[in-house]
């Protein structure tokens, strides 16, 4: 029988395991006071069509696994990362319950105001385990693009985790990326893990669970070179050991991870904007530079919605920000040095164009732009 995790209180858990907790939690309230459904999702087009043709979409795939291996009318299903209930609530059409759990508390509350249903229902995990499920409670459990962003260590608790909860025969369906390992940093809640298949297999090994069916999804990433699969397994052997964590690594998060979320606030901002969500696309931006605050193009994005709204000020302090930060970037000077002008401060103007002249090799295309602000500021 898989190792009972309700016999440890959250409280007591290691404490690499409580800061990871703990950073996943804060990961993934951050990301979802942004924008639910682009987290959830991440569709190109990144507006609520696409999230909901998306659902549409993955629940069709999901029915297709458990049909013919359950009778959806009288099963308990479980959705660990469930998010919004993009999944979840689609599926509560099929099941005789389902219950939705998540890390992220503001996922879980919009997920209740969202859908209201008897047979459906939402909770709050600590984001490592399956505290407060009886063992053998559920006849499924899916988790859809969830487990291959979680920690090494985290993963193979959900693993065992799921086992204890699914009843003997029951059925474990999910996404994952399968090829040449690629890791990331140990507590990097967001960037794509691959585990190689020596590695997948002892999942499920060690936690009670054979794999019979992995099947390509039609999606191809282009930066991993990878389709992502459906994985189906079955509970029906004992566990081989329970998961042991290591000793803490640094609870802050990696530059890569940073950088990742970043780009991505940047381009939902990119799509918000492109639709006139300006207050949203500003409210993204600003957490584009709370993860990297080295990211030029969240400043010009955003201070281009201020020129638009002509608050030429607005936009004059977000370049001073830039170039406080990225003192080597030439367009951050460029238009720190236009802004001043347009404000009618030469003596900024004139200090940012120098700091400008003084980089190394300028584009032509600056060089040209700069020339024009020296002649308007001669003129002056």
């Amino acid at each position: 029988m898989a190792p009972d995790f309700n016999q440890t209180r959250p409280d007591q858990a290691p404490p690499a395991l409580e800061d990871i907790r703990q950073k996943m939690r804060r990961d993934w309230d951050r990301r979802a006071e942004v924008d639910p459904r682009y987290w959830v999702a991440a569709t190109a087009e990144a507006d609520e069509a696409s999230y909901d043709a998306s659902a549409q979409r993955d629940t069709a795939q999901l029915l297709s696994h458990l049909q013919g291996r359950l009778d959806l009318r009288q099963s308990q299903i479980l959705d660990v990362g469930c998010g919004i209930g993009r999944l979840t609530a689609p599926l509560a059409d099929h099941c005789a319950a389902v219950v939705g759990v998540d890390v992220s508390a503001r996922m879980i509350e919009e997920a209740r105001q969202l859908h209201r249903r008897p047979n459906l229902s939402f909770e709050t995990t600590s984001g490592v385990d399956l505290q407060g499920f009886a063992s053998d409670r559920f006849d499924g459990v899916f988790s859809f693009s969830v487990l291959p962003h979680l920690p090494p260590d985290v993963v193979a608790c959900y693993f065992a985790e799921i086992s204890r909860v699914l009843r003997p025969g029951g059925w474990f369906v999910y996404q994952f990326w399968v090829g040449p390992s690629r890791p990331a940093a140990e507590n990097d809640t967001l960037t794509i893990r691959v585990y190689d298949e020596d590695t997948l297999d002892r999942l499920h090994r060690d936690s009670g669970l054979t794999r019979v069916e992995t099947r390509q999804m039609t999606y191809f990433d282009p930066v991993l070179a990878l389709h992502p699969v459906w994985i189906v397994a079955r509970k029906d052997h004992a566990p081989d050991q329970r998961p042991q964590f290591d000793p803490m690594r640094a609870a802050a998060a990696s530059s890569a991870e940073q950088s990742l979320e970043s780009g991505l606030m940047v381009y939902l901002a990119l799509k918000q904007g492109e639709r006139g969500e300006i207050s949203a696309a500003e409210r993204a931006l600003a957490k584009a530079l709370e993860a990297d605050p080295t990211r030029g193009e969240a400043y010009i994005q955003w201070a281009s919605h201020r020129l638009d709204a002509d608050d030429l000020e607005g936009a004059a302090a977000l370049f001073e920000r830039m170039v406080t930060v990225l003192p080597m970037e030439p367009l951050g000077w460029l238009y720190r040095a236009e802004a001043a002008l347009a404000l009618g401060d030469g003596e900024t103007a004139q200090i940012a164009l120098s700091r400008l002249y003084a980089l190394p090799d300028l584009p032509d295309e600056i060089a040209a732009h700069a020339a024009r602000l020296t002649a308007r500021l001669a003129g002056q």
